[in-house]
């Protein structure tokens, strides 16, 4: 681990200090079943928070998930075709122990047999580089192409600025790392454009690269979804996708939403502005506090369909 302060510190305590529980429980139980009234009423109150709160810190953080989503493009392209992605975010690699290791990671993929994996950044959380390789070494396991960005953690906001190395490491192990670039990716099924854009907090996004005219479905990955805000009329793309809310990470109705500021589809799913489709997952990793509460580690697929245009509608978009 490198870069910590003071407030990480609290936060390992945390961490280390909720293996308590186990000692507390017995506590608990012998109150609940040999006392009477306030004490006991107190006692089986703490007991269900405890219960909540084990299953927070032990169990859903390492529940790893897929879920299926469906896309379709309004607009028409050049020629019909599909894509089946696979969308990673917030793995947060670091100080927490109960984050998701990447060969599960890896795994699941592999099982969901995307045509693509993208990684929308934030892949370390105060972690050293001399584990880079040890840590991310099983995502080379990965049999789809895999394309990613970073995101504020690995720019060092918070934390040390540690993208170089990242940057380097991650190439190693088979990520295409494609901040500010755009790829065309063609082939007998695939026929999209990707751009990857750097991280919204750094302030240096090359959004013009959404400017150029593009006959194919245009798929923007980014860290954080709310960069579409940054985009004017002279932008276009079919679909952002990104992480960075991690869906909330502790969900509690109505309370995550006025803490966080993100709510509903803006936390985690699929929403429209401005005439682009935008998807949110909700990643697998944790900051803040090394819990997640409904809402578990998530690698989300997305089955895009998009169609060929007529003679007609190709005239009608090129005017």
């Amino acid at each position: 681990m490198t870069g910590i302060g003071p407030l990480e510190i609290i936060k390992l305590a945390i961490y280390y200090a909720s293996y308590l529980y186990f000692f507390a429980v017995p506590v608990i139980i012998w109150l609940a079943l040999n006392r009477q009234g306030l004490t006991r009423q107190l006692s089986i109150t703490a007991m269900i928070l405890l219960i909540l709160f084990a299953y927070a810190r032990f169990i859903e953080p390492r529940r790893l998930l897929t879920a299926e989503h469906k896309i379709e493009f309004d607009k028409c392209f050049e020629r019909d075709g599909a894509a089946r992605i696979a969308i990673v975010s917030d793995i947060h690699t670091g100080i927490f122990g109960n984050a998701i290791d990447a060969d599960r990671i890896a795994a699941k993929i592999n099982e969901a047999e995307p045509d693509l994996a993208l990684f929308a950044g934030d892949f370390i959380y105060f972690l050293h580089p001399d584990e880079f390789i040890s840590k991310f070494g099983a995502l080379a396991q990965i049999t789809a192409p895999s394309f990613a960005v970073l995101g504020n953690h690995d720019l060092g906001l918070p934390g040390p600025d540690l993208s170089g190395e990242l940057n380097d490491k991650l190439s190693v192990v088979g990520l295409r790392m494609i901040d500010d670039t755009a790829w065309t990716l063609w082939n007998s099924k695939l026929n999209i454009e990707l751009v990857g854009l750097s991280d919204r907090w750094a302030r240096n996004q090359k959004l013009s690269l959404l400017t150029k005219v593009s006959r194919r479905p245009r798929i923007v990955l980014t860290h954080n979804t709310a960069s579409v805000q940054d985009f004017d009329d002279t932008m276009s793309a079919d679909l952002v996708v990104g992480g960075h809310t991690h869906g909330g990470q502790i969900n509690i109705p109505f309370v995550s939403c006025a803490y966080t500021g993100y709510c509903g589809n803006e936390a985690y799913g699929l929403r429209e502005e401005g005439g682009i489709q935008i998807f949110t997952t909700s990643g697998t990793g944790m900051v803040g506090l090394p819990l997640r509460f409904r809402m578990p580690p998530r690698i989300d697929i997305l089955n895009i369909q998009y169609r060929r245009c007529s003679a007609a509608n190709r005239r009608r978009q090129n005017r």
